[in-house]
């Protein structure tokens, strides 16, 4: 005995939706921000393709970079000698951070809460901070406060002798 099924049934008075373009558009612009924000924090130019980069990277562990000798002797004039520049991180949440020693990358990272560290040059220090608000400075001894507001990117240079400025 075969049965018959009558035809309204197979579909039970549904229609096929058309997609939600609203949703694609979204996901489509979603995947766009992603792509411009990578562009924007990844490494540019040689350093992009270079598979050395993290071999000459310092060790995410030191906290205190290399002080080097400078090339000339000593002023017998200049009764006060210079000490260079030294700056203390404390780190009160995550921040992205780059330090640039006399022109020399020394530190790249992402140091936690609670994180101390501390650099010293001879001329100058290139700071760069992605989180200014979880971080305070201290610049040759005197303590400048908070770096910036949370979130937001910090570029600053540091030398000897320069009280911290723009605080």
């Amino acid at each position: 005995m075969v049965e018959r099924v009558p035809a309204g049934i197979g579909n039970l008075g549904y229609r096929q939706r058309s997609p939600n373009w609203l949703a694609v558009g979204l996901v489509a612009g979603g995947i766009l921000l992603l792509a411009v924000l990578y562009r924007l924090v990844a490494p540019s130019g040689a350093d992009r393709n270079d598979p050395g980069l993290l071999a000459r990277a310092p060790a995410a562990t030191a906290t205190t970079a290399p002080v080097t000798a400078s090339t000339t002797p000593p002023s017998t004039t200049s009764p006060v000698a210079t000490e260079g520049v030294k700056l203390v991180l404390r780190y009160l949440a995550p921040s992205w951070t780059v330090v640039e020693a006399d022109g020399k990358v020394v530190f790249r990272g992402t140091p936690s809460a609670s994180e101390q560290r501390t650099f010293r040059a001879d001329r100058l220090i290139n700071l760069t901070l992605g989180n200014a608000g979880g971080v305070q400075l201290t610049v040759n001894g005197h303590k400048v406060g908070l770096a910036g507001n949370s979130g937001r990117i910090l570029h600053r240079t540091f030398k000897p002798g320069a009280p911290p400025a723009g605080q």
